[in-house]
């Protein structure tokens, strides 16, 4: 059951991050914001720490490959970024209690990694004109605070889900 369950919620994340993402950019004072989700992201990371970091990499693995066929952007950014991230996570809830306020602290910053990761590489590969003021104003604060509204409505849930998979 577990098998079947923690797959089709992961590919549930994809399209629910895929359908917020058609949204963008908002227009908000004369300026385009980035509101941009990654429940995929979020839910790889909660699975490392509250059940398997291994089936985690295999979803991140597998998740990441598909975001970056279907998204068309740098090939392998995401599949690398997910592995890399997993690997962190696990790795720091060795050292921390798994506290929910840690986690969602975590979970904050590692979306904002998570952009960064991505404005690093526009900036190496494309010669992107856009400073890291106006990134962090126009896309890093903004992604990841409606990615903490998220994490605040939809972390509760998922965490019941995967405590009843793993029953």
């Amino acid at each position: 059951m577990q098998f079947v369950i923690i797959p089709l919620i992961a590919l549930l994340l994809f399209y629910l991050d895929t359908l917020i993402n058609t949204m963008m950019p908002v227009m908000l004072f004369g300026h385009n914001f980035y509101f941009t989700s990654h429940l995929v992201l979020l839910y790889l990371l909660m699975l490392t720490v509250y059940k398997n970091p291994t089936v985690a990499l295999i979803l991140g693995a597998f998740f990441g490959l598909l975001s970056d066929v279907y998204l068309g952007t740098i090939y392998g950014l995401y599949t690398f970024s997910y592995i890399v991230f997993i690997i962190m996570m696990n790795q720091l809830f060795k050292v921390f209690y798994k506290d929910i306020e840690v986690m969602i602290g975590l979970l904050f910053i590692f979306v904002l990694l998570f952009e960064s990761v991505f404005y690093v590489m526009a900036i190496i590969l494309s010669g992107t004109t856009m400073n890291v003021f106006e990134f962090l104003i126009r896309h890093g604060l903004p992604s990841s605070l409606i990615n903490l509204l998220l994490i605040v409505l939809i972390f509760p849930l998922v965490l019941k889900t995967l405590e009843r998979t793993y029953k």
